[in-house]
């Protein structure tokens, strides 16, 4: 196989990787966001109120931010391939058991382990995406990447609502966990750490860069990428923008929309969907333009500051039932902002410890997602009887956040699309 045949193999079977990591990121936020729409459910067979139905959503949080830097360490160490495999199987146990559970302890525990086995699958999936694909295209993937997470958010609305209604929410979450067995196997069969392991050149080569062969040092890796102050700014930039994607769509977004437009579960749910589609199409619109005009920072602090007051408006005001959808959609839209702080994230750190960086990203944000849900349910259940005002009360919470995400989206460094690890650029 000559030269130009090998980068056309390389360039042709980094979609199988990529595609089979792409369909379990989907599981993973449905799993993420599968809770929203079945709380009357869950809270009915479990006789729960709004502070423990939220526990339920947060075992996964807690989980999945517990183990955000050891999978980035696992990736960085052992690679995607042995990773996302069996971490799979720990998942598709949890579903499992969160379906069958007599007890609400046992559901929490199901969640708790589903969230453990799914939490390495973001960052092997980013992983992939930094050893075959052009560093020029990486904005672009992890609109992608976000692409793959909306269809699971998609799953998880007006599906997972017929789904429970025709077999109940225990069949259609043990049926996930079984799906997810024959991904795992798979990811065992066709994924590949790096194009070097099919005897094929490597990114490093093909982008002309230095090849480094050292063995990776889990100390020196976690030293260089939690010193790094460009590393928190952005974590805190993300974790006010991530977790208000996760309270709209997956905690108490289809909920909400009940309660303030007296609408039924599928309608509301219908709704949310627009704000997914507007994810989706906002994840990989915002990557490719991000790439294209080289310039990170001021497409995030310009969406950030769209969220904020979007936000503000979908939570004090009331609008016309025909106007949501749009609104939801634009809302979806600049909301996956969140999204440049992972490609920032992995652009001001040493590129060989990009499973660590997206980790540490991750874990700032998802510690926000696991906490403030908890805290909104708490103000819920103490606002019971005058729920408007528990509404208002609780999103006051997360827009604060938000809005200081958007404050720290200006201290945020300007990468120009390349990575700017060890250079002195003005941010």
């Amino acid at each position: 196989m000559n030269d130009k045949d090998k980068i056309k193999k390389v360039e042709s079977y980094r979609w199988v990787v990529w595609t089979i990591l792409a369909l379990l990121y989907v599981f993973v936020t449905f799993h993420r966001m599968g809770t929203g729409v079945v709380r009357n459910e869950l809270e009915e067979d479990f006789s729960i109120g709004a502070a423990q139905f939220a526990n339920i959503g947060s075992m996964y949080f807690y989980a999945y931010f517990i183990m955000q830097i050891p999978s980035g360490i696992l990736a960085d160490k052992f690679g995607p391939k042995i990773t996302v495999t069996i971490f799979s199987l720990l998942a598709a146990a949890g579903s499992v058991i969160f379906g069958l559970a007599p007890v609400i302890n046992i559901a929490y525990m199901g969640r708790f382990l589903v969230g453990i086995g799914v939490s390495v699958v973001f960052i092997c999936l980013i992983k992939i995406q930094s050893r075959w694909f052009y560093s020029k295209n990486f904005g672009l993937m992890i609109g992608f990447a976000g692409l793959a997470a909306n269809v699971g958010a998609v799953l998880a609305q007006t599906p997972l609502v017929y789904a429970a209604n025709r077999f109940g929410w225990r069949k259609t979450f043990v049926f996930m966990g079984f799906a997810m067995i024959l991904f795992s196997v798979l990811t065992a069969l066709f994924v590949k750490n790096d194009p070097r392991d099919m005897g094929l050149p490597s990114m490093d080569e093909l982008e002309k860069r230095p090849v480094n062969s050292s063995k990776i040092s889990t100390m020196q890796a976690l030293k260089s990428v939690l010193s790094n102050p460009k590393t928190w700014i952005i974590s805190f930039a993300y974790i006010g923008l991530y977790t208000g994607y996760v309270v709209l769509l997956g905690t108490f977004g289809v909920s909400f929309l009940m309660h303030t437009y007296n609408i039924s579960k599928t309608q509301a749910a219908n709704y949310v969907i627009s704000a997914v589609a507007g994810s989706a199409a906002g994840g990989i619109v915002l990557g490719y333009i991000s790439d294209l005009l080289k310039n990170r920072k001021t497409i995030l602090i310009i969406s950030s500051a769209l969220t904020l007051i979007l936000w503000i408006i979908l939570i004090f005001t009331t609008m016309p039932l025909s106007f949501i959808y749009l609104f939801l959609f634009i809302f979806g839209f600049v909301m996956t902002a969140f999204t440049m702080c992972w490609t920032l994230g992995n652009e001001v750190n040493d590129r060989r410890f990009s499973g660590i960086a997206t980790g540490v990203v991750n874990c700032i944000g998802f510690f926000g997602a696991a906490v403030i849900p908890v805290i909104m349910g708490r103000i819920l259940d103490i606002n019971k009887n005058m729920p408007d005002a528990g509404y208002k009360k609780a999103f006051l919470v997360l827009i604060i956040l938000v809005a200081a995400s958007f404050i720290a989206t200006f201290f945020t460094s300007e990468t120009g699309a390349e990575n700017i690890y060890g250079k002195n650029k003005g941010d």
